[in-house]
């Protein structure tokens, strides 16, 4: 039986500029920076839902082709399939829990993250495992 998890704040994995909160088979929960300028280019995932929270700040979200301004306290979803990004055009950072159903999308961003830092690009193959389509 998988444990219950309950972690306080600052607490979790650090996985890139990410705190892993839960990797579990039916949910990945990550919280995250967004500093000015920085951006997630538009993709798309075949099998998960990618939810994103604002905490703090303001994010520009590209979401099946329409452009929404999102700050504290929004909520976004991009279902399978759908189209999506996002930037930050302020000034100031933003935070987020970025949501994925079902799990899996911590694994991809540890796996990501351990290439990168050998200074090896992943190639397709790699985003095709983890339903992760650049568009």
């Amino acid at each position: 039986m998988d444990e219950p998890i309950a972690l306080g704040p600052g607490a979790g994995e650090q996985v890139g500029d990410s705190t892993v909160k839960v990797a579990r088979p039916e949910l990945s929960l990550l919280e995250g920076v967004v500093d000015p300028g920085d951006e997630v280019k538009p993709h798309l995932h075949r099998a998960q839902s990618d939810s994103f929270y604002v905490l703090e700040g303001e994010l520009e979200f590209l979401i099946d082709g329409r452009v929404v301004t999102a700050t504290a306290g929004s909520y976004v979803l991009s279902p399978p399939g759908v189209v999506h990004g996002f930037r930050n055009v302020s000034e100031k950072r933003a935070r987020i829990l970025n949501i994925h159903t079902p799990g899996g999308f911590v694994e991809y961003r540890r796996e990501l993250a351990e290439l990168r830092a050998q200074g090896i690009e992943p190639d397709g193959d790699f985003f095709e495992r983890h339903d992760v389509f650049d568009v």
